[in-house]
């Protein structure tokens, strides 16, 4: 055993004599780091094509059963979606006409002999909302499991999905084949298209939370002529509306049919036939489903001639995926903004989809839900005009009838394929190792750096130590602005993470003055904006006349103990950044691989190359500010989003949008441009223009010939050994 162990030892020694010359040249390493990066760059682009291999992994769930249904059922669907449309054409949120049109739904599953319900919910400036909720008792359930079957109603593209849902309800309730009791839940989502407000609460979420919930957000309709009483008097100025409204309403328990096995959402459906089913795989903070039931939607859809996809704005895709079919996977899911109903299942466990027929819509168009990121559909009046398609009910209907069939005969949870993945196109997936690669080697260009510097550069500990203060007064400032949203939701400016909902202060004197001095309309959105901005000043000074003294003083501390140690030293600094760049890439690979690979991996080697400028010791003052403008463009998906949503909602939208995505949703680009972008411009900006490089250039030396010495000797006891043997 100690021979083995010597062995092991000898050809350690001999691989570091021979890495040594090399790893100690820092020069070289950026380089070759440079490389390595764009190298992780390559293998994002090269994904599509190892994934272009994979296949179904759940050979149970082949569909093969042929469906029953009949063109009599489009025409049932059509006739209840033209009712809907032509009775209730304004559904905005809180109004009278949403309370009508829930109404109208519950009545009409009440007719089918379903178990219905109506759900209530605080909404933003004391508006209310309503879900209508219908459970289905399959004849062969025990009561424990149930399959969710979701569509919004007060979009404007609603009133295709809402018919086929109802008319799919009336067709199984009369099947003998489901196992699982079905919940039909259409919900109130309220948005700006249709006379809401990018504040108002998500039906969905509210009615998953109270689920799952012993503390419900919302109440039944025991009482609901308590709607109108509230909505009637929601202009009138108040904090927000009471938490006591929904306990003294709950008059009766939400309709529950046990554990939720699966949901699939009906985004838009129907005006024109159907070229291919849509399928949207991402849920929220880049949450996936089982890959499972993706596959069964569109194994089903190519069984009955239908091609699959995921892009909502092309008329063919490839079946294979391309790298366009990536990149918008991965856009869609690093944004963490819902595209329907389904997204909000995946953060309970829940294996979910949604579903469109309609691909008219590019990948700008986030038009969904509440959030003030859309650019506004262009086709909304065409696509209402247009009438429905018999083809694509009929079509739909088969495809949703197999899956449905198929998902109830499975007896246990899906589990068998996976969790974690990227997807070029709708059939063929990217595995976690693949998908993990790009990250991966973009962390070693990084690591590669830190192990140059540890070797070539004596007493790095000591000028990491001396660097520290400095960066983590830049974190804690940093810190102070992550908690914009939850000062703007302790105001009640924007709704919180559990569901409570904003409000306009149109009573407050102070605020009015302030507006009317500057000429500025009093509303929610220049509320948010004044106290955003109240608040980053804080946070600025806080910074200036509290965090940097402190720092400083720290930093003199150090310094009077290590006297020989310049403060500036920018190998300190650098290697401190290095570290906190490779963290941020390996936590945004667990958090969301894809938001990862998309805003972190995908962007300029600004840190290889900063390292590369400082060890050349260039001191044109020209080349370091041009260098440092190219860093601050160095993320260029971080600038297509920005410059998009500039040019298609204005600056105030997109400020909005941003804090209220990262706090409902989960949107990670506010975090991760606050919390990680930021220190690394300041750290570069301190790098190119304060940083010096240390005045003992002798210890580098020092340092060197001591790894020298102890390779001497490391050689000379190989030798030994070897005459040993």
């Amino acid at each position: 055993m100690k021979g083995l162990i010597a062995e092991v030892e000898s050809v350690g020694y001999q691989a570091f004599n021979l890495l040594y010359p090399f790893l100690k040249n820092l020069k070289i390493i950026s380089i070759l780091s440079i490389i390595v990066h764009l190298g992780s760059i390559f293998l994002i682009f090269f994904l599509p094509f190892l994934g272009s291999h994979t296949y179904v992994s759940e050979k149970n769930l082949q569909c093969t059963v042929s469906p029953f249904i009949s063109n009599q059922f489009a025409d049932i669907c059509i006739n209840y979606s033209n009712d809907f449309k032509t009775m209730f054409p304004n559904r905005s949120l809180g109004s009278e006409e949403a309370l009508n049109s829930a109404n109208w739904i519950k009545d009409q599953l009440d007719q089918l002999g379903l178990e219905t319900q109506l759900y209530f919910f605080n909404s933003s400036f004391n508006r209310i909302g309503v879900n209508v909720i219908g459970i289905s008792k399959a004849i062969r359930s025990l009561g424990t499991e149930n399959f969710v079957l979701t569509t919004s109603f007060d979009q404007w593209h609603s009133a295709g999905s809402v018919g086929f849902l109802i008319g799919f309800s009336e067709y199984l309730k009369n099947t003998t084949w489901q196992a699982r009791d079905i919940i039909y839940v259409f919900t109130s989502e309220g948005g700006e298209i249709n006379g809401g407000t990018s504040m108002d609460i998500s039906g969905i979420s509210v009615w998953l939370n109270d689920y799952y919930s012993v503390k419900p957000v919302g109440w039944t309709d025991q009482n609901n002529n308590n709607y109108n009483n509230n909505n009637n008097h929601h202009s009138k100025s108040s904090l927000s509306v009471s938490s006591s409204v929904s306990a003294s309403l709950s008059s009766k328990t939400l309709l529950r049919a046990g554990q939720i096995y699966g949901a699939i959402a009906i985004d838009r459906v129907g005006n024109k036939n159907m070229e291919r089913i849509l399928v949207y795989p991402e849920g929220l903070k880049g949450g996936l489903s089982n890959l499972d039931i993706l596959n069964v939607i569109t194994t089903t859809s190519f069984l009955n001639d239908i091609p699959a996809g995921i892009n909502t704005h092309m008329d063919q895709e490839a079946v294979e995926g391309s790298l366009y079919g990536l990149l918008i996977f991965m856009w869609n899911s690093a944004l963490s903004l819902p595209r329907s109903n389904h997204a909000i299942f995946t953060q309970y466990g829940i294996n979910s989809v949604g579903v469109s027929t309609d691909h008219s819509h590019n990948v700008w168009d986030i038009d969904f839900l509440n959030t003030p990121l859309h650019k506004i559909h262009k086709n909304i009046k065409r696509f209402n005009e247009e009438p429905l398609s018999n083809t694509t009910f009929f079509n739909l209907g088969k495809i949703m009838e197999t899956v449905i069939r198929h998902l109830h005969n499975a007896d246990e949870q899906l589990h068998q394929s996976y969790r974690w993945y990227m997807m070029a196109g709708a059939v063929f997936f990217i595995d976690l190792g693949q998908a993990l690669l790009p990250v991966i080697v973009f962390s070693v260009g990084i690591f590669l750096q830190l192990i140059s510097i540890s070797i070539s550069i004596e007493n790095i500990t000591i000028r990491i130590l001396l660097s520290l203060p400095w960066f983590l007064s830049i974190l804690s400032f940093c810190s102070t602005i992550l908690l914009l949203p939850w000062f703007l939701s302790s105001f009640n400016l924007i709704p919180t993470s559990d569901l409570q909902p904003a409000n306009l202060y149109t009573s407050s004197q102070i605020l009015n003055n302030i507006f009317s001095t500057f000429s500025i309309t009093n509303s929610i959105e220049n509320q948010i904006i004044f106290f955003s901005f109240t608040y980053l000043f804080a946070c600025i000074s806080f910074y200036f006349f509290i965090l940097s003294p402190i720092s400083k003083y720290i930093t003199k501390l150090l310094s009077i103990s290590f006297p020989t140690f310049n403060k500036n030293d920018w190998y300190g600094t650098q290697t401190i950044l290095l570290l906190y760049y490779a963290l941020l890439g390996l936590m945004g690979m667990m958090l969301n691989n894809q938001f990862t690979c998309l805003f972190i991996v995908l962007s300029l080697p600004t840190l290889h190359f900063t390292t590369f400028i400082l060890e050349n010791k260039v001191k044109s003052k020209v080349v370091k500010l041009i260098w440092m403008i190219i860093c601050l463009v160095s993320h260029p998906m971080f600038l297509v989003f920005e410059w998009w949503a500039l040019w298609s909602i204005g600056w105030k939208n997109l400020f909005i949008g941003i804090i209220l995505a990262s706090n409902n949703w989960g949107f990670l680009f506010f975090p991760f441009f606050i919390f990680g972008l930021v220190p690394i411009y300041l750290g570069i900006f301190k790098l190119l223009f304060i940083s010096t490089k240390s005045s003992i250039d002798h210890s580098k030396q020092h340092h060197s010939d001591k790894l020298k010495s102890k390779s001497v000797k490391y050689s000379n006891l190989n030798n030994k050994f070897k005459k040993n043997q």
